[in-house]
């Protein structure tokens, strides 16, 4: 069994989790599962909001880093966040998580079951989400499983309406070879041009390509 430390990646997350410090202690204690962000990628989602002002956020899954990013958003004065997840059980944990610590103001889960072939969000409920967006976190739904690999394809297009000029998208588990074709495609097919940030698990992209 490989432990944290003979992770190739410990340097970055250990230092993110210090990054991260002020906000992971802001409240009570965070549910760390094992399809959470990595610590060095919320950073860069943290540092898109705290950099470039983002204060319209969607984020495809559900878990720590919505009630990180809440607090970010609240610390900041301004900004709302909406998580679509499909596990309605889960959806619940993260929703009495936001409301102990006062941020259903600015954050709220959007339980939306997931559908057809292949498994996307179902579209009724997403139908709450803002029009506008100016930051999209792709980290669902779920695709650690064999046949799951490109789950999260569909993601730019259906929320490509809603991107505005200049918004950012992040897609995390950039280490896994599906993420990786599926930033092929997207680059392939789209206007959309992404960075890898190989140390933090990610890639951050813009329409045209990213900035910073």
């Amino acid at each position: 069994m490989t432990g944290f430390a003979d992770d190739p990646h410990h340097a970055e997350d250990l230092h993110a989790w210090h990054v991260l410090r002020p906000l992971l202690d802001g409240g009570g204690y965070l549910p760390w599962s094992t399809g959470a962000m990595r610590p060095a990628g919320l950073v860069v989602v943290a540092n898109e909001v705290v950099h470039r002002g983002r204060t319209r956020l969607v984020e495809c899954g559900s878990g720590a880093s919505t009630v990180v990013l809440a607090r970010l958003l609240r610390q900041r004065g301004a900004g709302s966040l909406v998580a679509v997840e499909h596990d309605g059980d889960w959806a619940a944990l993260v929703t009495d998580l936001l409301r102990r610590e006062s941020l259903e103001a600015i954050a709220q889960v959007v339980h939306a079951p997931l559908e057809g072939d292949p498994p996307w969000y179902a579209p009724a409920p997403l139908a709450a989400l803002p029009a506008e967006i100016d930051l999209l976190v792709v980290d669902g739904p779920p695709a650690f499983h064999a046949g799951e690999e490109h789950r999260r394809a569909p993601a730019l297009e259906f929320f490509a309406p809603r991107l505005v000029d200049g918004a950012t998208v992040v897609l995390d588990d950039l280490a896994r070879p599906g993420e990786r074709e599926i930033l092929a495609r997207w680059e392939a097919g789209t206007d959309w041009r992404f960075r890898i940030d190989e140390a933090a698990g990610v890639a951050v992209g813009a329409r045209g390509g990213p900035t910073g």
